[in-house]
């Protein structure tokens, strides 16, 4: 396991994150090396500043590319220089300004990137009750007339921009679409637009399943979902309710989200707590009791697939076993990832190259 910040687990964690997207275009390794040498452990200000500069650096070089011409490489830059700026924001306190401000440069790095490649993603909004989220649809490769189409969805700190770098290529060249989508508590619709969590998902998940089947470009009758971290409680939330998700895939599985994350790892309490939109620890404790699948989780009959590390020091593994043991699923998978094929940490940073084709393959095999 690389170890680029020792002593400082948090750090690691979300640098290991980072290095894994470089393999989907998200990051360069050396560029990473670079950047985190010159970080200060334990200086959050540090922390900021260089990774703010390496996306300044990179969004630089790219601009200069596009003005040369060079627009293959310029539209590889802006998306690098995009994930580098959300790295930088990570540990900023929620009602920091900048990160709304740090925000709005993923987006327009991202937009310009996608464009710039040709490829294919289209910028969308879905309405939910008064409520418009921003996403993105991201067509199948090579395929014509109606088809599969998942629905992607982020955790507690993800941004639709970075979800793009989470081997969503691999879903598209397996001939589904995907759709990214800012729900509540996340994204632009948090830093923009001060949609907060909630516990019911259930909403806006039937809000962007009614948006993607009604795309020509998707089969009604061959919709997923595919939940990332926190999201491993929204998805199945939405699940238990939408009979048109025919099968769900799980990057880490929340039962409950007090007990298994809230709780679990401590380091998180102030993201949660901006997210749900509350100024305390007492306050997010008590909105927390209804983000549960207790009675609920039985609902969900669907195909399902949970692939969670042993390790995960984010969000508890027995809340991914129990949340396992209680659906009704005729088909239904554990995969507890450790040991020599690695996979233990949190979205199984380390062994992409294993646990995504493991999870994609299930999924493209039952749409």
């Amino acid at each position: 396991m690389l170890d680029p910040f020792p002593g400082h687990v948090d750090w690691n964690i979300q640098t290991q994150r980072l290095i894994a997207q470089s393999s989907y275009g998200g990051a360069d390794a050396f560029e990473i090396d670079q950047a985190a040498t010159r970080i200060i452990g334990g200086d959050m200000d540090s922390w900021y500043r260089e990774w703010f500069s390496l996306g300044k650096q990179i969004h630089d070089l790219g601009r200069a590319s596009e003005n040369n011409g060079d627009t293959i490489t310029a539209g590889k830059r802006l998306l690098r220089a995009s994930n580098y700026y959300r790295h930088a924001d990570f540990f900023l306190p929620g009602r920091d300004p900048r990160k709304r401000e740090t925000y709005l440069l993923v987006s327009d790095c991202f937009k310009r990137g996608h464009t710039l490649l040709n490829l294919g993603v289209e910028n969308i909004q879905v309405k939910c009750g008064n409520d418009v989220y921003d996403g993105y649809f991201c067509p199948a490769f090579g395929t014509k007339g109606p088809g599969p189409a998942v629905l992607m969805l982020g955790g507690a700190d993800s941004l639709a921009e970075e979800l793009f770098f989470w081997g969503l290529s691999e879903l598209r060249e397996r001939g589904i679409s995907v759709m990214l989508l800012d729900t509540p508590g996340r994204g632009s619709s948090l830093r923009l637009k001060n949609i907060y969590s909630r516990p019911d998902y259930e909403v806006p998940v039937r809000a962007a399943i009614d948006y993607l089947c009604a795309r020509p470009e998707v089969d009604k009758d061959r919709v997923g979902c595919v939940g990332v971290s926190m999201a491993g409680y929204y998805a199945p939330r939405g699940a238990a309710f939408e009979p048109r998700i025919k099968a769900l895939v799980l990057w880490c599985a929340c039962y409950d989200i007090l007990k298994d994350l809230y709780e679990w790892y401590p380091a998180i309490r102030g993201q949660i707590q901006w997210i749900l939109g509350v100024e305390n620890d007492a306050q997010a404790r008590e909105r927390l009791k209804d983000f549960n699948l207790g009675g609920i989780a039985k609902n969900i009959t669907c195909p399902t697939l949970i692939s969670h590390g042993v390790d995960d020091v984010v969000m508890n593994v027995e809340g991914a076993k129990r949340l396992h043991q209680e659906i009704s699923s005729k088909e239904k998978v554990l995969k507890v990832w450790g040991g020599a094929e690695g996979g233990a940490v949190h979205c199984n940073y380390d062994n992409w190259a294993l646990s995504i084709p493991f999870m994609f393959d299930w999924l493209a095999k039952r749409l």
